[in-house]
């Protein structure tokens, strides 16, 4: 069963084999390498590769965006710097890692932001969660290619008591708020109601996004 946001059911936990990460530009669709990114590897079999990125074939106008500013080396892999890593985004190689080899006790969760470590940890099962995590990272992408005041205006808006994050990381610093919630923006329908504010940023970023 597939939502409106590309989630792929699967239902209860899944595991793959630990396979090192090997160029796969033949899975990486809706993503173009050479256009949304320079090149594309993962170390999961075809199916939940093909999955993960399904939920960007709903999105045109981040691939839009993507083929104006696009990523380095996009890659589903365990290679991030802590086994507790949930994904890693480099700013000055645009390099984006999302890890394939979390632990079960990383998803599964409710949306209920007093107690979600991260917005990742709501999906159902490893590949929802991989989706989020690929969402939170390009967040981080999106902001670097903003002016910087743009990052002061979520800055002021963390501060401000009007701010609900919605997880636990997103409470760590602003860029770990705007990704967060761009995250949730993107995957939970009840992100109005549980950060109102946050909601309205993501929106207005987006909409200067989309015409950079």
């Amino acid at each position: 069963m597939r939502t409106r946001h590309g989630d792929i059911s699967h239902g209860d936990t899944i595991r793959f084999p630990k396979m090192e990460p090997a160029p796969r530009p033949e899975w990486a669709s809706p993503i173009e390498i050479g256009v949304h990114a320079r090149s594309f590897f993962s170390a999961l079999p075809e199916q939940p590769t093909r999955e993960v990125l399904q939920a960007l074939h709903s999105d045109p106008e981040l691939l839009a965006f993507l083929k104006r500013h696009a990523i380095g080396r996009l890659e589903f892999s365990g290679q991030v710097p802590k086994a507790n890593w949930l994904g890693t985004y480099a700013a000055d190689s645009r390099d984006l890692v999302v890890n394939s080899f979390r632990s079960a006790e990383t998803y599964g969760r409710e949306f209920y932001p007093p107690e979600l470590p991260s917005v990742s940890a709501a999906g159902r099962n490893l590949v929802q969660a991989m989706q989020r995590s690929l969402y939170h990272e390009i967040g981080h992408h999106i902001l670097e290619r903003l002016p910087a005041q743009v990052l002061d205006q979520v800055a002021a808006q963390c501060r401000s008591r009007q701010a609900s994050p919605v997880s636990i990381r997103a409470r760590k610093n602003p860029l770990e708020y705007f990704s967060e919630t761009f995250a949730a923006y993107r995957f939970e329908d009840s992100l109005a109601d549980k950060d109102p504010a946050g909601y309205y940023m993501i929106e207005a970023i987006l909409r200067l996004a989309w015409k950079k």
